[in-house]
This record gives C-alpha cells, structure tokens and sequence, in this order.
C-alpha cells in the first residue's frame, strides 16, 4: 500500500481525496505547507498531492521547502489546482512537478493519474536498482565478491591523483596447480574463495581486498610506512596460516607476495602493479611462503645481491652483525629469516639428536582489552630476556610471537613457561600471566 500526502486548506478536498484513494492507499492530510513538510520530515510518503492556491503561498514555495531539506528529489509530486493555466504547468513542470489534476476531481481520473505516477517511479526505482546491480557487478569478482581487476585500477588511480598514497601488495596461492590436481577444480575453487574471505578479514579497515584473476590476488593498503605495511602484511600471512591448519586441501600451500610503495615504487596503478610484480617473482625465486619490498635492485638481466656479492663485501655484512649476535636473550629476526633458521634447524635435529621445540606465543587478553601494540611489545620483552641466545624468535603477528627453542624438554620448558615468562610479563604489566596461550610442538626431521 503506498503512502499518499494530499496538502489542500480546504477540508472538503482533503475528505474527497481521502474518500477516492484511501482504499488502495495510506492517506495523510496537511492544511498548511509547514504541516506538510512536518508530516515529510516524519516518513517519506511515495507521492505528495500538493494545492498551488493556498492563503499565504503557492505550490511553488511547496516545491522551494521541498527541495530545501532535501525531500524533493525522491518524492514525485503531482499539483493540484483550480485553475486552466498552460504557462502555470510549464513552470510548475520545470520545477520537478509530476503532473497536474484539476479542481473539482474526477474520481476515475484522480486515481488514473495517482496510479501513472506511482506505476512510473517504481519503473524508474527498478530500472535504477537493476543498474546498481549491474555496476557492482562489473566492480567485483563473481566468486569471491571481491573487488575485481578493472575496479581496482580505476579505484587506486583516483586515489593516487587525490595523493592518497599507500601500498599495493600482490599475492599469488603457491602450488595451486597441485592443490587443483590432488583435491579436484571445485576444491580449487572453494580454496580461492577462502583466501579472499582470509585476506578481507586480515585488513578489515585498513584499505581493501581485490583478485587479479586466477590465484593472483592485491591489496590496496591505506599506509606507506614501510614498517606498518610489513605488520600488516605479516598479519596476512599469519591469518593464512591459522585458516591453512584447519583446511587439508591448503596444507601444502603457501602465499608469495611482492611489495610496491606509493609515491617512490610509482604513481599509477600500472607503475604499482609492475613493481609489486617484480617484488613478487623475487618472493618466488627466493623460496616461496614470503614477501619481499619492491628495489631498483631487480633488473631483468641481475641475479639475487647474496648470489654476486664479492668475499670482502660478504666479511662486511658478517661483521655488522656481531652486536646483533652479542646481544643477551633470545635472537629476534624478521620472519622470512626465521623460516631458513627453522628449516636449517629441521635439518640437523636427526643428525645431533638434539631436542628442539617450536613454540607459539598468543597474547589473548581475557578482560576484553583490544590486543595494543605496546602490550604486544611487553610481550616480546618478558619472552625475549628471559630465554637464551641460543633461542630464535619472530613475530608472528599483531598478537602472537614465535620461538625455536634449542635443546629444551618438556620438564624444563614447562618451568620457563611457568616462572619465567609469565612472571616476567606479570612484573612488566601487571597483569595475569594466564593471558599467554602458549602451543607446542616438536621439532623433527
């Protein structure tokens, strides 16, 4: 039933109106326009039937408060008047007005043309929304919803031109070939559908998720601090990993990410996506399952630095890294340093018999308090000074830190869990070391 308005100062109009449409139709009455739009400002009725001649003003100052708050341009209104005036409906019909009914009414007339203008804008409302539909269709990616390709490029083109610099991270699902030959293509597909869920909930408000098409997908980060955008970035792949533990099908999968920085990595879409690329085969190249920052460094014809570094060069970057290995507690590295440790660990447990555990760190505050970066660094803190240097760590995540503990068994990591990490964290925060949620698992080749 649509809501119908009728504005006339003469109380009989106002009962006829109401007597010939109030059985299809809500009708309200107002006798002055500051009725009106009082009755407007409550709940916007479908049509309004508005008096040209009313004492004190016409149904253009009607139209004129419309337009003022705004509640004209969706709500047709057709004008009723007493009189035959070509010029009058012109100007009326310029102003917005629907259409006209006369004085007296003809009731088959009035509803004809009450029903014309509603039958009409719903026309119009359902082509309008089909449109809509059509748009966001051509913005997003049929399996994900995410945002698509073409979206992405005009969307981060605008936003450069309005100095809205950020980051552009592209990521590719590794061994998606074998994931599609071992599960199936519907397996595939599901798994691509996840790591957009995955990287959307991953960046929630920091910018937004896109596919580039098959197992390519990018970010558009909202941050160019190199720093933040390596957190956020270490976020994802934590994200991924947590979902990859409860997924068999994403067990033997990996994400390979390149990094391009606005404004100094480009200034367009296309200048981002080619260095992000770049970045990207250089994550490959070295291994998969990291990221790797965009450098003027890579050309088409050099080799990795580590591979053409001279002896002398390499006896310098050895020696830099003395105060680093003289420092006391646990040895703290960048995440894709952390990964070859692991892996060059992995390797020499069976040949020294040596017990090595890996450790996950969560910080879950259980009083509700959001996980802050400066508790996490409290975090890092008690773990860091109270185990050894022989110990390895990384963080993990904006809430989790990971460790490779070296010849450690399950009696004494217990106590070092119990009365050295959490008591530390307790003196450092004052808060309940039962906080911590530490997961274990052997290291074995």
């Amino acid at each position: 039933m649509s809501k119908i308005y009728i504005c006339d100062d003469d109380k009989l109009v106002l009962m006829m109106v109401e007597r010939i449409l109030g059985s299809d139709h809500e009708v309200k009455k107002a006798m002055t326009i500051d009725e009106l739009i009082g009755l407007v400002a409550q709940e916007k009725p479908d049509l309004i039937l508005l008096d040209f001649q009313m004492p004190g003003s016409n149904g253009l100052d009607g139209i004129k408060r419309l337009k003022e708050g705004n509640y004209f341009t969706d709500i047709p209104v057709i004008m009723v008047t007493g009189e035959r005036d070509s010029e009058l409906e012109i100007k009326c019909l310029n102003e917005g007005v629907e259409d006209f009914v006369h004085k007296p009414f003809v009731p088959d007339v009035l509803m004809t043309r009450v029903q014309m203008v509603l039958d009409r804008k719903n026309s119009e409302k359902n082509m309008q929304k089909k449109m809509e539909e059509v748009i966001d269709r051509s913005m997003h990616d049929p399996m994900t919803e995410l945002f698509n390709r073409f979206y992405a490029e005009v969307e981060i083109d605008k936003l450069l031109e309005h100095g809205k610099n950020g980051a552009f991270v592209m990521i590719d699902l590794d061994n998606f070939k074998y994931l599609n030959d071992t599960y199936g293509h519907v397996t595939g597909d599901i798994a691509i559908c996840e790591i957009g869920k995955i990287l959307e909930n991953a960046i929630k408000g920091k910018g937004f998720a896109f596919r580039l098409g098959g197992d390519e997908f990018g970010l558009y980060l909202d941050e160019n601090d190199r720093g933040k955008v390596e957190k956020i970035t270490v976020d994802v792949f934590g994200e991924y990993n947590r979902e990859a533990v409860e997924r068999d099908y994403l067990s033997n999968s990996s994400l390979s990410v390149g990094i391009a920085i606005a404004p100094e990595d480009g200034e367009s879409y296309a200048a981002l996506y080619a260095a992000a690329d770049k970045a990207l085969y250089c994550a490959k190249r070295n291994g998969k399952n990291g990221y790797c920052f965009y450098s003027v460094d890579f050309t088409d014809t050099s080799e990795s630095r580590a591979e053409v570094v001279n002896i002398r060069q390499l006896q310098k970057l050895i020696e830099d890294r003395k105060e680093i290995r003289e420092q006391s507690g646990v040895y703290k590295v960048d995440y894709r340093e952390f990964q070859r440790i692991y892996n060059y660990i992995e390797r020499c447990v069976e040949r020294t018999h040596q017990k090595a555990k890996l450790v996950m760190v969560t910080l879950s505050a259980k009083d509700g308090t959001v996980v802050s970066e400066s508790l996490m660094r409290k975090v890092e803190e008690a773990i860091v000074t109270s185990l050894r240097r022989n110990d390895v760590g990384t963080r993990y995540s904006a809430s989790q830190f990971l460790l490779v503990l070296i010849d450690v068994d399950s009696a004494n990591l217990e106590n070092v869990i119990e009365n050295r990490i959490k008591e530390h964290y307790t003196n450092l925060t004052g808060r309940d070391g039962e906080e911590l949620i530490f997961e274990i698992m052997d290291i074995k080749k």
